[in-house]
């Protein structure tokens, strides 16, 4: 029954108030009922005594009513400081996720998963909230109790005294051998919550798809199947609680039994005897209570080891203010001899160093997993290196912070995220502060004239009222509206219709005038005006220098380059 986890405990901070008011308000509770059973014991006994009293009978009556109102009032205020823990805790936690989820960057989110993240902040809470709400107010209460009762128990017969705090002893100790096999199915159980909540989520993001190629009905075979393995794992938890349940109350059952053999072989009056059969009844109540909350509390303890999992993501990152400047005082971008591999594979980028020009367009290209999106991550500092160094003017990106790095440097993504709202609401992400003129700038910049004349138009949810390559020119025009001096384009048109993807490679060309860019292409016609092109094979920069150059070394670039315009000259035809 003593379940203290770590990571409940910390997120229970800031809410121990709670948990004492409601284990104090039931003790309250314990100490009326105690006292109306004595009153009532008493009241029984004087009906059947020789001398009837009807004022003392009455003054009883009118004893037990008021404790029986203050009783009554007890358990309605622990009601109501049990919903109002259960709020505050549910906001306390899901407030310690997010912010800790909004800590960790990019290479940690994609670790986590977003099922983990969903999970954790929706179902989880509600599990663990029992914990704060029920479990621990439960647990100060349980161990409170059966001293006051013992000692109440004590005026009338101390045999019976002894034998139910025994009792209530060796509940404890009976109850963990039960706890112990609980926790062995724990994993498994919310192994089977991410998985079929993972498998639901791509079916409906899906859906399409499913419909389109008829496989709905496989789909939902495979997914009845993940539901019966969860349903199956839920059954055995309540077949171990079943089993808990029925020795647990056998043994109490026993002991209130005994207490009725105390009873008539002692030599006690009609009023006491009938006060301490009550109290026997009652005396077992916070160990069921106890019990009841911890069966919930094991499966808070259960959803607390995805939250873990979470909360214990080292959000350090390296931070180094004398970091030296870069020896060669220039500006733009180096990287020299930077290494880089992320946990359990090969280095993704081995020794790469290569030179950014500021007011120049440079190129990354590369077959995919050759590390290209991986630099843009590492000078993005989504990422650190794990050798070499990084300067951005002159400056080692491990002497900043990732938020002082993003003030130097933006991205545009592959795929850009637009947020439920107008296209005023999505760009106000960059600059919070920017005017309505400014806006309007960008908009036209990018060629989204009509947004330009009105940016409250709705995005709708996820931006689902915009086509792909509105989603990436808004994508340029927030990186455009941060003032950021450099900006990373990785694969900006991957993802759109030919039209759209023409009018972005003509902005992009047009923005390569007057800022600095950093594109990461897989289409080798889309970057031949940059000033530099970097080709990377296997995480090693094989080749530089701008398309004329490549093209003579006839190497692994004028390969690709042939390869591609001749695929796109038949396709033309």
């Amino acid at each position: 029954m003593l379940l203290l986890d770590k990571t409940l405990l910390r997120l229970s901070k800031g809410l121990w108030g709670w948990i004492l008011a409601i284990a104090a308000v039931h003790l309250l509770s314990l100490i009326f009922l105690t006292k109306f059973s004595q009153i009532l014991g008493s009241y029984l006994g004087s009906v059947f005594a020789p001398v009837y009293d009807p004022q003392a009978l009455m003054l009883a009556i009118r004893q037990a009513f008021l404790i029986a109102l203050l009783a009554l009032a007890s358990k309605l205020i622990e009601g109501e400081l049990k919903y109002r823990c259960a709020a505050a805790a549910r906001t306390s936690m899901r407030s310690a996720i997010f912010r800790k989820i909004l800590e960790l960057d990019a290479g940690s989110i994609e670790k986590i998963g977003p099922v983990s993240s969903v999970t954790s902040s929706v179902d989880a809470v509600e599990n663990m909230q029992v914990y704060v709400s029920e479990y621990l107010p439960s647990l100060i209460y349980s161990a409170l109790a059966p001293v006051y009762l013992f000692f109440t128990v004590k005026k009338y017969s101390i045999a019976a005294a002894l034998l139910l705090i025994a009792v209530s002893l060796v509940l404890l100790p009976l109850h963990n051998l039960f706890r112990f096999r609980i926790e062995n199915l724990r994993k498994k159980y919310w192994h089977s919550v991410d998985d079929m909540t993972g498998y639901y989520l791509d079916s409906i993001r899906g859906i399409a798809v499913l419909k389109l190629f008829d496989r709905d009905k496989d789909h939902s075979a495979v997914l009845s199947e993940k539901a019966e393995t969860l349903n199956q794992n839920i059954n055995a938890f309540m077949k171990i609680n079943f089993t808990s349940f029925l020795v647990t109350e056998g043994l109490m059952g026993i002991a209130t039994a005994l207490v009725v053999w105390i009873v008539l072989k002692q030599d006690l009056s009609l009023a006491d005897a009938l006060t301490l059969l009550m109290l026997a009844y009652g005396y077992f109540s916070a160990e069921r209570e106890l019990m009841s909350a911890t069966h919930n509390a094991l499966t808070a303890v259960s959803a607390a080891v995805k939250v873990k999992e979470i909360m214990d993501t080292d959000t350090s990152r390296p931070y180094n203010p004398d970091a030296s400047s870069d020896p060669y005082e220039s500006e733009g971008i180096r990287m020299e001899d930077v290494t880089f591999s992320y946990p359990g594979r090969t280095p993704v980028l081995k020794q790469a160093s290569l030179y950014i020009p500021k007011g120049k367009m440079t190129a990354l290209i590369g077959l995919s997993g050759s590390g290209k999106s991986t630099i843009g991550s590492l000078l993005m500092k989504f990422m650190d290196p794990q050798k070499g160094r990084i300067w951005i003017d002159g400056i080692d990106t491990a002497s900043l912070k990732p938020e002082e790095v993003r003030h130097l440097i933006t991205m545009v993504p592959q795929t850009v995220s637009i947020f439920t709202g107008t296209i005023r609401d999505n760009l106000k992400f960059a600059s919070p502060s920017a005017s309505e003129q400014e806006m309007k700038e960008v908009l036209r910049e990018v060629r989204l004239n009509d947004f330009a004349e009105n940016p409250d138009r709705q995005c709708g949810d996820s931006g689902r009222m915009l086509s792909g390559g509105q989603k990436q020119k808004i994508g340029i025009a927030r990186a455009l509206l941060s003032k950021a001096p450099y900006i990373i384009l990785d694969e900006a048109t991957s993802s759109v219709d030919p039209q759209s993807e023409k009018e972005i490679w003509e902005t992009i060309e047009k923005l390569a005038e007057s800022r600095t860019l950093i594109v990461i292409s897989h289409r080798l016609a889309s970057i031949r005006s940059a000033e530099c092109i970097y080709v990377i094979e296997n995480g090693v920069i094989s080749e530089h220098g701008n398309h004329a150059s490549l093209m003579q070394e006839n190497g692994f670039y004028a390969r690709l380059a042939k390869e591609q315009a001749a695929l796109e000259k038949e396709a033309a035809e």
